[in-house]
C-alpha cells in the first residue's frame, strides 16, 4: 500500500494567533498644566525610535488624528477636543504595525472616553495650489546637496541656532542642515509669525504644509514634478476662524498673509474650491476618562 505524502508547513508563532487589539499596559489621564512649562508632545510607536512605547501629552483631536490616520480638518466633533489635553503612556507589542497600534488607540479611547465615531465623505471647502501668472520662484534641489544633507542628519536632527531677522521673522544660519522641512513660529503680540525652511521638498509636501496652517485640504495642481529648496514667511492671527488667515488690525510692521506669501515668495497661488473629503464624525466622546 502506498501512503500519500503529507507536507507540514512551518508557521511562525506570531502568525498562529491574531495580534491583541489592546496595548499591553496603558494609562491616560487629564494633563496637569504647569505655567511656563511645555509638556512633551505625544511620540513613539511603530516606525519611530521608540516602537514599543507611546507616550506624551496631546489634545483629544491629536489623539484622534493618530488613531484614525487623518488630519485635524478631517475630524468633526465638540470644540473642546482642540483644547483639553491628556497624558498618555502605553506599551505597544513589539510585533505591532502602525495600523495595529492605531486600532489599539481607538479601542483605548472607546474604553476610557466611550468614544463612538464613524467615517463619512462630505463636500467641503478646500484650496488648489497652482502656478502663479508669472511662473514659479523656486530653486530646484541639487542632488549632491540632498545626499549630503541626508548623510549629515542621519544620526538625528540637531536644532540650528535661531535668531530674529531684520524683517521680524525667525531665521537660521544659511548652512544649517535640516531634515526636509523645519518650521518656526514666534508670537508678535496677538499675531503669529511663521517661517518654513524647506529643502528637497516636492509640491505635494508643500501643499500638506500649507494645509496644516489653513486647517483645510490643499490639493497640489501645480504640475511641478521636481524637488525644491525654499523659505515661506507669513503672519496670521490665531484668533480668526480656520482658513481665514487675516489679521483683525494692522500691526506696526505687518507681514504677508499666507496667501500673499505663497504668491510673492514662491510664485504660486491658492484658489478656493469644493471637493469630497473623508471625514471622521465624532458621535460621542466623554471629556473626562474613566479611571486607569
Amino acid at each position: 500500500m502506498i501512503r500519500p505524502l503529507v507536507f507540514l508547513a512551518w508557521v511562525p508563532l506570531w502568525a498562529q494567533s491574531e495580534m491583541p487589539r489592546t496595548f499591553e499596559v496603558a494609562s491616560i489621564k487629564p494633563a496637569v498644566v504647569t505655567p511656563g512649562r511645555r509638556p512633551a508632545p505625544l511620540d513613539g510607536g511603530p516606525g519611530t525610535k521608540s516602537p514599543t512605547r507611546l507616550a506624551g501629552t496631546a489634545t483629544m483631536k491629536e489623539l484622534l488624528m493618530r488613531a484614525y490616520g487623518v488630519k485635524s480638518y478631517q475630524i468633526s466633533g465638540p470644540a473642546w477636543m482642540d483644547t483639553e489635553t491628556y497624558e498618555i503612556a502605553a506599551n505597544v507589542p513589539a510585533e505591532a504595525s502602525k495600523e495595529q497600534a492605531a486600532e489599539m488607540l481607538r479601542n483605548l479611547l472607546a474604553e476610557r472616553f466611550h468614544l463612538a465615531a464613524h467615517r463619512e465623505t462630505k463636500e467641503v471647502g478646500m484650496y488648489a495650489l497652482l502656478v502663479g501668472k508669472n511662473g514659479p520662484k523656486l530653486q530646484e534641489t541639487d542632488a549632491a546637496a540632498e545626499e549630503d544633507d541626508k548623510a549629515r542628519t542621519a544620526g538625528g536632527f540637531v536644532r540650528p541656532k535661531v535668531t530674529m531677522g531684520p524683517d521680524g521673522f525667525p531665521q537660521i544660519p544659511p548652512d544649517a542642515r535640516i531634515p526636509g522641512s523645519f518650521t518656526l513660529t514666534l508670537s508678535s503680540g496677538e499675531f503669529l509669525r511663521t517661517k518654513v525652511f524647506a529643502r528637497h521638498q516636492n509640491m505635494d509636501q508643500l501643499a500638506g504644509t500649507i494645509a496644516t496652517f489653513l486647517k483645510r485640504p490643499v490639493v497640489n495642481q501645480t504640475g511641478l514634478a521636481g524637488r525644491y529648496d525654499f523659505t515661506l514667511a507669513f503672519e496670521s492671527d490665531p484668533l480668526e476662524p480656520a482658513g481665514e488667515m487675516r489679521p483683525r488690525a494692522a500691526p506696526e510692521n505687518p507681514g504677508p498673509t499666507i496667501f500673499a506669501a505663497v504668491q510673492e515668495q514662491l510664485g504660486l497661488k491658492l484658489e478656493q474650491r469644493k471637493g469630497p473629503l473623508d471625514m471622521v464624525m465624532v458621535d460621542r466622546v466623554e471629556r473626562v476618562p474613566t479611571e486607569n
